[in-house]
């Protein structure tokens, strides 16, 4: 039997695992559902971020958790992990916070999305599309902004091997994101997606509902 060329094997090898690597990212992201939250007991549109927090430091639930997993290897759980995924992290802990919100904490925000991959996230898509304008008649341009990303949500192995195959980008871009902003850009100007490491929050809008979307920026935003 011949043997495959040696730079054949390689790519062979990277596609198999680009593909394995593929198919668990989308089993993955299939699983952040509001249905599978719920399932887990988090409610996926009142749960804080900073309840997950205090899971994370609950000394009992982590050793009742690795109890688990030792029974039930094949099958581990993480609850603060799940947690994240369903919790929002505008949503304040009333518990923590008493009589606390982010009204008015927030002057400015922008939506970026990839148009190669939005059509996978169909609920910010009818956002986009059926709620954008409504937004903007009530918080003006120059407080709500949606701009399309040029960036690839791939990191440089994965796009290299993307190459290798001869394959293009589309679909890739990752989910959205909706950056929030406590100030004016120094200097006058726009924000933009390059802007992310001075944004307040950074929320990834996978799994998000279009309604929950608009009732958070007509909420947290001041009106134009």
């Amino acid at each position: 039997m011949a043997m495959a060329p040696p730079k054949l094997t390689t790519v062979l090898i990277a596609t198999l695992a680009l593909t394995f690597h593929l198919s668990q990212l989308f089993a993955f992201a299939s699983t952040l559902t509001e249905e599978s939250c719920l399932t887990r007991g988090f409610d996926p549109y009142n749960l804080s971020c900073e309840t997950c927090h205090l899971l994370e430091e609950s000394t009992t639930l982590s050793s009742l958790v690795q109890e688990y997993n030792a029974k039930h290897s094949k099958e581990p759980i993480d609850i603060v992990q799940e947690c994240r995924y369903c919790c929002q992290s505008h949503k304040f802990n009333p518990v923590l916070h008493h009589g606390q919100s982010l009204r008015g904490k927030f002057r400015y925000a922008l939506l970026t999305y990839n148009e190669g991959s939005l059509d996978q996230y169909g609920e910010i898509k009818d956002f986009v599309d059926k709620d954008l304008n409504d937004v903007l008649s009530f918080k003006g341009e120059h407080r709500f902004r949606v701009s399309v990303s040029e960036k690839i949500g791939l990191d440089g192995n994965m796009m290299q091997m993307m190459m290798m195959m001869g394959g293009g980008f589309r679909g890739f871009g990752g989910p959205p994101k909706l950056m929030l902003f406590e100030n004016a850009k120094k200097g006058g100007g726009k924000w933009s997606e390059d802007d992310e490491n001075e944004a307040g929050e950074v929320i990834t809008l996978r799994g998000w509902k279009r309604e929950d979307l608009k009732d958070m920026l007509m909420t947290l935003l001041p009106n134009a």
